[in-house]
């Protein structure tokens, strides 16, 4: 059994819905953040690095307010329309506990940010998702025809760090 491990960092430093589809501006609002970086090519990368023909790929999320998520990409009006979703279901302009003078654990004073974050955090909790597993077969990743692996940060701009495991023979 052989095991191979990689940590990965990305800078998720604005919204980038309207750079994957220029269409999108006139949806996005002001405090809409969902930064999404695909994982999926180098996910190949990472298997040949690995010399793993045959096991299992985890991807997994170091924050509490990012996902890793298997889904299509290639539609990016699907991506506007899960951000919309989420910004209607989770608003950021809302009096979260977490965001309140009454919080006292995890006080972050070197980030003005962190104490502002309920809405990205509850995002994360609603996807569920801080790993994906891929199977790996004949040293490829597996993938349907539309699924692609993406990291997508619901509270950026910030560097977001993955963890990478692949193991099998």
């Amino acid at each position: 059994m052989l095991c191979f491990n990689k940590t990965v960092t990305y800078a998720t430093d604005h919204n980038n819905l309207a750079e994957i589809e220029p269409k999108l501006v006139p949806y996005l609002k002001e405090f809409d953040f969902f930064s999404i970086h695909d994982l999926t090519e180098p996910t190949r990368q990472w298997v040949q690095e690995s010399g793993i023909q045959n096991g299992l790929l985890t991807v997994q999320a170091l924050h509490t307010t990012c996902v890793v998520a298997l889904n299509e990409l290639d539609e990016p009006c699907l991506l506007g329309d899960l951000n919309g979703f989420l910004r209607d279901l989770i608003p950021h302009h809302k009096p979260y506990l977490h965001n309140s003078k009454i919080r006292t654990k995890n006080l972050c004073a070197d980030d003005k940010k962190c104490d502002r974050n309920a809405d990205a955090h509850m995002k994360s909790f609603l996807f569920g998702a801080a790993s994906q597993t891929v199977i790996v077969t004949a040293g490829q990743p597996v993938y349907g025809r539309w699924q692609k692996l993406c990291l997508i940060d619901f509270d950026g701009p910030r560097d977001r760090s993955v963890a990478v495991q692949i193991i099998g023979e």
